[in-house]
């Protein structure tokens, strides 16, 4: 009996103790994750018995083979390389036997005051040090040791993308080149630039802008991005979108539809030529892609020109013609090419389904059993060489787009996903930078195995991009580690990583806010209309009228709830802002951007609330004290608008070069419409001028 009992207190006093060691374990792993944010986050962290190091005890890098040429990234690039390992010197290990499903995978290691990373390829040593450069920078910023630990990573999908658009502005050649460091840092591997006239073609001469990029400046950047284990594609506008070549009188020839310079004649042999030369331009300025993005969306109708009337064809048959004209063409000169896809299902009469949300999954299916045939006997025309890129950028999760994916899968086709980071929002995207539709397709491209991901950042409205880097961290995060993460978590890392650790908390959280207030910016003066699109005719809100006092803020006092909340906003945002410009470590630059966007937002609603003061003001002289007050203010628009550009313009080209061209603007896009920046205040220009006369009208002088 005693035997017995003293054999369960060994049990009991065992069992307490492998408790206590996962209590221990997973405290520690929480330190771990308290002062260090990764991000993207590794598959795996452990923590290992033994001394960890300070940011101060690595000073040199040794490589055991093939580290010639090897960019060294970050903190990291500041110290010697050596031959030999010795006292605080970082090891750089390549072996293929790894265990890693991925050659872009690496394991870490720190115990004892040395660190380890080996990995099966140099893609892998970098990625690797991209995390070390983490570490390193979050134990210097909170003068913390890096404990000992195994850090076992890799992709979830290889190719993890970003489209930049150069649509409607350039930025400085230096920001490029930042650009590219900050996405290498983040682990993306490839970028898709969309050059429209900002490659100064040689073989096309007309369509490049006066201020556009060289063939060899362009090569260089593509260098130097190879370099950090990025590889940038073109993409040149094909069949639609083609304003920016067919505006031209040298090409107006080459039109479907001799009235619109938005799509090429697709049977037209010169069409060919032309977009050939531009192709193989646009190849000598990216020498190490992999892809030529030939575009081909948002064609619209097809079929006008002479040539397609006669042949009979439909317009699904004259997109696939030119569909496999193009790509020939690519796979001819060693590229894979992609296709934007929205065509195949608008001419297959199931587009609808492959974004619409509010479509019941009977709806759905209903609508693919009616329609799905029109595509299955057209597969002979759809090309085998070619990736079709399927792009949701609001509800990739919707049955409808998981049916098209399946579809492809089904026929044996290549696809690839496209998410966005920047839609069509003026100023800033929405919806906490599109979080969750980035999340849920860059964990559907795992799902399917699909053959990687791109996450778009549009310039149809020409948001500055420093706006665009939450959403782009949020792609780096999903694409490369697919597991399911909070947006709270997420973007906590996001502020930590961007800025400084001291603003990891919820209380620094601004962007978010701002969002809210900038939509409300967005139609704060206008009837109808919005800043995505130019509308040559909207209709402004109404002026109060002096004999009718208080009419004017109840027909409008919905609008004054919302610019109510805005001012707020605004003020919440300006001083988190102020506080974060403090506290931050890094990029001080991205927050005085946001910094300047707050104060033209709330320019809108503050301007409102003065009207409205007016309105219910109870006497004449009252009324008049309010108006001088709305005098003041709009005189104060010009140095709000000076102000936004004098920060816009550290990294932006904020002026069209003399002579250039407007397309006919098809897509009504607000930031194509004007030669100078008077877009991004085309409802504050209009307002101004209506208040203006009000003033007057009312005997106020300016």
């Amino acid at each position: 009996m005693i035997k017995k009992v003293k054999h369960v207190r060994h049990i009991i006093i065992l069992t307490l103790s492998v408790l206590l060691c996962s209590v221990c374990a997973a405290q520690e792993v929480n330190t771990f994750d308290h002062y260090f944010k990764l991000l993207p986050r590794p598959q795996t962290v452990q923590l290992l018995n033994g001394e960890g190091l300070l940011s101060t005890d690595i000073r040199s890098i040794c490589f055991n083979n093939s580290g010639t040429g090897l960019v060294i990234p970050g903190l990291l690039s500041k110290f010697p390389r050596v031959s030999i390992p010795a006292k605080g010197s970082l090891l750089l290990k390549l072996k293929k036997e790894l265990a890693l499903p991925s050659d872009e995978g690496y394991i870490l290691s720190v115990r004892n005051k040395k660190v380890v990373i080996e990995a099966k390829s140099r893609s892998g040593l970098f990625y690797g040090m991209q995390t070390l450069n983490q570490l390193l920078e979050d134990a210097h910023d909170q003068n913390v040791p890096i404990p000992a630990c195994r850090i076992m990573d890799y992709p979830a999908m290889p190719v993890r993308a970003v489209h930049i658009d150069l649509k409607n502005h350039l930025d400085a050649r230096s920001y490029y080149y930042k650009t590219i460091d900050r996405l290498a840092a983040i682990k993306v591997n490839n970028i898709i630039f969309e050059f429209e006239d900002k490659l100064k073609y040689k073989k096309a001469k007309e369509v490049g802008a006066a201020d556009a990029i060289s063939i060899e400046e362009f090569a260089a950047l593509s260098k130097y991005a190879k370099d950090r284990f990025i590889e940038i594609s073109p993409l040149v506008q094909g069949l639609g979108h083609a304003s920016f070549i067919l505006k031209h009188d040298a090409y107006k020839r080459l039109r479907d539809n001799p009235a619109s310079d938005w799509v090429f004649d697709p049977l037209n042999p010169k069409t060919y030529e032309l977009q050939f030369s531009m192709y193989e331009d646009a190849i000598k300025a990216t020498p190490y892609g992999k892809y030529l993005h030939v575009g081909g969306d948002e064609v619209g109708a097809l079929g006008k020109s002479e040539r397609s009337k006669a042949s009979g064809k439909s317009p699904l048959e004259l997109q696939m013609y030119w569909l496999k004209k193009v790509t020939d063409f690519a796979r001819e000169h060693r590229r894979i090419p992609i296709f934007w896809d929205d065509m195949v299902f608008k001419l297959g009469g199931l587009y609808q389904t492959t974004w619409d949300s509010t479509l019941s999954t009977k709806q759905v299916n209903e609508l693919w059993e009616k329609n799905r045939s029109i595509l299955d006997k057209n597969i002979p025309l759809f090309p085998r060489n070619c990736i079709y890129m399927r792009w949701n950028y609001e509800a990739p999760a919707s049955a409808g787009n998981i049916l098209a994916l399946d579809w492809y899968k089904s026929h044996n086709l290549d696809v690839m996903a496209a998410t966005s980071a920047q839609m069509s929002y003026a100023m800033l995207q929405r919806n906490q930078s599109n979080f969750q539709a980035i999340k849920d397709f860059c964990q559907l491209t795992a799902k399917k195995k699909l053959k990687g991901i791109l996450c778009t950042v549009w310039d149809d409205s020409s948001p500055h991009f420093e706006t665009t880097w939450r959403g782009l961290h949020d792609f780096a995060w999903f694409s490369w580690n697919d597991k399911d993460y909070s947006e709270k978590v997420v973007h906590a890392t996001f502020r930590h990583r961007f800025y400084s650790p001291k603003l990891a908390g919820e209380q620094y959280e601004f962007q978010n806010i701002l969002e809210k207030a900038v939509s409300v910016w967005d139609t704060a003066f206008i009837v109808n209309g919005d800043r995505e699109n130019y509308h040559q005719s909207f209709k402004l809100v109404d002026m109060p009228d002096k004999s009718k006092s208080g009419q004017w803020s109840l027909l409008y006092q919905d609008r004054l709830k919302q610019a109510a909340k805005a001012v707020s906003r605004c003020d919440t945002v300006k001083h988190r802002i102020a506080e974060a410009l403090i506290l931050a470590r890094r990029n001080k630059y991205s927050l005085e951007v946001f910094a300047q966007i707050n104060e033209l937002q709330a320019y809108s609603s503050k301007l409102l609330l003065l009207l409205k003061q007016y309105d219910d003001a109870p006497t004449l002289d009252d009324k008049n004290r309010v108006l001088r007050k709305i005098g003041d203010y709009q005189s104060e628009f010009p140095v709000i608008r000076s102000r936004l550009e004098k920060v816009f313009a550290v990294t932006r080209v904020m002026a069209r070069p003399p002579g250039y061209k407007l397309d006919s603007n098809l897509h009504a896009h607000l930031a194509s419409s004007t030669y100078n920046t008077d877009w991004m205040y085309w409802y504050e220009l209009a307002m101004n001028r209506k208040v203006s006369e009000w003033l007057q009208s009312n005997h106020v002088k300016q």
